[in-house]
């Protein structure tokens, strides 16, 4: 009997697009060069749960591994804070947890059949969390490609969702230390793009409960994530009579709304519990001594910095800032509400008191956001390589744009592997260093590089004094 392929996977003929190949091609990479890029050796698997991951991350070993108990190894406990009661607990939010549970569930069968330790940290462990931070993003990229696939064509969303993935910090983020949020949040950014529209064109109940989730996660991981709801807000508005139709239809639609902020806050309701049991405060500020500082945004140094910018480290960005003007009328999300979230999370972002957000690869806080700005920076190319617009030398600007996204790509691909063997440091890197090892992939001038790093003083950072560093 012969077998059905497109009945069960895809057609043939959907396996021969162009954006169907690439994700094929993607998930072939991470196969291939895994290795390569993960920092750890899998003999190691413990070292996968250090700083920031270890947070999000201890909520499960703590409850399946460890008795309640945070009192962890040394080699884990040690990067966890201490909370009021004396003990050991997460600064974050458990949303992560939940999103690496159905691998730490493998892993957990895996240790177990293997005779590993079963403590949440030996190899199993590490090596099913770290796959699973490949299945989000490459998850991500799925619902991102299905997405772009309603207002773009065949071409435009595969340069697109490469200028996505290869061009930007998300590689990093990928195979080096998926284990971080980042990844995760893409995915989630993703799947809330999607459900926003699917949701605007018809209101079923599905859509309502999976977006109730999304957004619930979201929140949970990174609080001030949640400014991505403006999206959904302003969904089709643009004007001010859109706004009071919207809102018209909001309120006719309230149901869906109750059933979000319900899903909302059960989803939060353990997190209350816990911060409770662990702090005698159902509402706990679990950052003691880290804030804000509104009226002091080091918005260039974000953006431009040799330390951290965005833009230094990821110059591909630049399409979707200009992608910004080229977003049709159509479109059921304006150039304006576009620049206006962007701008407020760049503003959000270099208000925190540590505006690089301690040792990463390039300015890790808007690697999420490559999500939605994979919209203008689609509008970017499809103007180039599809307007019927008659524009001087536009054979030319078509060849400097592909130059310049390949370049792009190279480059981020290149310090990618720069900085995994150090020739970029994690947070002392300046404009000396920065351009000395720039093409350097072999030997790093050890004393050069050394002698001139410019380390950031923490103590100053958090009193608020010389931010500008």
């Amino acid at each position: 009997m012969k077998f059905n392929f497109s009945k069960y996977f895809f057609s043939e003929a959907t396996l021969k697009k162009p954006s169907v190949i690439l994700l094929i091609f993607s998930f072939c990479f991470s196969f291939w060069f895994v290795d390569f890029w993960r920092p750890w050796n899998s003999s190691k698997g413990e070292s996968g749960f250090s700083w920031d991951a270890m947070h999000y991350y201890s909520y499960l070993p703590y409850k399946f591994c460890n008795s309640n108990s945070f009192e962890f190894d040394s080699r884990y406990a040690g990067y966890l804070a201490v909370g009021p009661k004396g003990t050991h607990m997460p600064k974050t939010t458990y949303g992560m947890s939940v999103l690496y549970a159905p691998f730490f569930a493998l892993g957990y069968k895996i240790a177990y059949n293997q005779k590993s330790p079963m403590d949440g940290f030996s190899e199993p462990f590490a090596t099913c969390n770290y796959w699973g931070g490949i299945f989000y993003v490459m998850l991500g990229m799925i619902i991102l490609r299905n997405f772009l696939k309603n207002f773009f064509n065949e071409i435009v969303t595969t340069i697109t969702l490469i200028s996505v993935f290869f061009g930007t910090m998300l590689f990093y983020y990928t195979y080096c230390v998926n284990e971080m949020s980042h990844s995760y949040l893409f995915f989630l950014f993703s799947a809330f793009l999607s459900l926003t529209y699917k949701w605007h064109k018809e209101q079923k109940i599905i859509y309502t409960v999976l977006l109730g989730i999304v957004i619930g996660l979201i929140s949970l991981i990174r609080p001030t994530e949640i400014i991505i709801l403006l999206f959904f807000i302003f969904w089709n508005v643009k004007s001010v009579a859109d706004l009071k139709t919207k809102f018209k239809f909001f309120l006719s639609n309230y149901f869906h709304f109750i059933i979000i902020a319900i899903i909302g806050f059960l989803l939060w309701t353990p997190q209350f519990i816990f911060w409770k049991n662990q702090t005698g405060t159902y509402l706990y500020f679990s950052y003691p001594g880290e804030r804000f500082f509104w009226n002091d945004p080091q918005i260039i140094n974000i953006l431009f910095s040799y330390r951290k910018g965005w833009l230094t480290y990821t110059p591909i960005i630049i399409t979707a800032f200009i992608g910004f003007f080229f977003i049709k009328k159509d479109f059921p999300i304006s150039k304006w509400v576009f620049i206006f979230v962007t701008c407020l999370f760049i503003y959000v972002l270099s208000c925190w008191w540590d505006w690089f957000f301690g040792g990463s690869f390039g300015a890790r806080g808007f690697c999420q956001h490559i999500a939605y700005l994979s919209i203008p920076i689609a509008f970017f190319v499809d103007f180039i390589f599809y307007s019927n617009k008659k524009y001087f030398l536009k054979p030319l600007v078509i060849l400097a744009t592909t130059v310049f996204i390949i370049l792009c790509v190279c480059l981020n691909i290149g310090q990618t592997y720069q900085y995994t063997k150090n020739f970029i440091h994690f947070n002392a890197m300046n404009e000396k260093i920065y351009w000395k090892n720039f093409r350097e992939f072999k030997k790093i001038d050890e004393s050069f590089y050394w002698d001139n790093l410019t380390s950031p003083d923490y103590e100053k950072l958090r009193s608020g004094e010389d931010r500008d560093q």
